[in-house]
């Protein structure tokens, strides 16, 4: 009977084998968007503070404040973001470059925690993907 056991946990380790490495697979995609949130969220952080035409921030007070900007409530109050003398983002403030960063690499950190599940789906839909652009991952 021993031999069966041995015979049958033989046959269980490839499953656990291929379950390993879709799991390997998502987490590096996942860490690969994670890294491209980040410079996007720089990219973005910048194009506020450098790009942007019209002041934001007009200095008009509170109640006018809030009917001329686009509801940037949240981003005043809750997150303490700011902006310089002439009514720009502030591009040397480190709270609005934390802010832009960490929203850019949090949302597929978010989303990848949501569908932890379906990871063995979305391994195969990236590699699938990689392979209509000729792009080679070892993970696929």
């Amino acid at each position: 009977m021993p031999d069966a056991n041995r015979l049958l946990i033989r046959l269980k380790q490839p499953a656990a084998h291929k379950r390993a490495m879709v799991e390997i697979a998502f987490l590096s995609f996942l860490f690969v968007a994670v890294l491209l949130g980040a410079v996007l969220g720089f990219i973005g952080h910048y194009s506020r503070a450098h790009l942007r035409f019209p002041p934001e921030d007009l200095g008009l007070g509170e109640p006018l404040d809030t009917l001329t900007r686009d509801d940037y409530q949240f981003e005043k109050h809750v997150v303490g973001a700011k902006w310089d003398d002439a009514g720009y983002w502030d591009a040397l403030s480190n709270r609005n470059l934390i802010y832009y960063v960490v929203s850019g690499a949090g949302a597929p950190l978010l989303f990848g925690f949501v569908f932890w599940e379906a990871r063995a789906a979305i391994v195969g839909k990236v590699c699938a993907g990689l392979d209509v652009l000729g792009l080679a991952s070892p993970f696929c």
